[in-house]
């Protein structure tokens, strides 16, 4: 994962706290959007968070895509396993490890989920909100 650090206001000597600053390790609030904004990373976080594990390769994390691919984004459904290992691994992992929700190894192609709050409370209420509105 990427190294955080704060941010200068333009010099009115004002800093913006970094990631770390905020409650222990909270993401900023629109980190946390950025990264639940795409239903394939949506899923992953609810596959951690549901799940009694931490890690998972792309290949799983793959195959659970492929099997609960959404109707009516605008998307062509029934892609394959490859397609959406290819969107993990280009995409969506280096987003969600950039967020520092996930760490995601690509020579193992291993993804390990350390448990973010407030990840997790915001994606419990898209999931809700989402749930809803099909």
């Amino acid at each position: 994962m990427s190294e955080r650090s704060g941010s200068s206001d333009g010099g009115r000597g004002r800093t913006k706290p970094a990631v770390d600053d905020l409650e222990g390790d909270r993401p900023f609030i629109d980190t946390v959007f950025e990264a639940l904004s795409d239903w394939r990373r949506r899923e992953v976080c609810q596959f951690f968070k549901e799940g009694d594990v931490s890690t998972a390769t792309v290949d799983e994390l793959a195959m659970l895509l492929a099997a609960s691919e959404p109707a009516g984004l605008g998307e062509p459904r029934g892609r394959s396993h490859d397609e959406f290992a290819t969107e993990l691994v280009e995409t969506h992992l280096p987003r969600l490890d950039a967020a520092g929700v996930v760490d995601y190894d690509d020579r193992s192609d291993t993804v390990r989920y350390w448990g973010q709050p407030t990840v997790e409370k915001w994606l419990d209420h898209v999931t809700e909100v989402d749930g809803r509105n099909n």
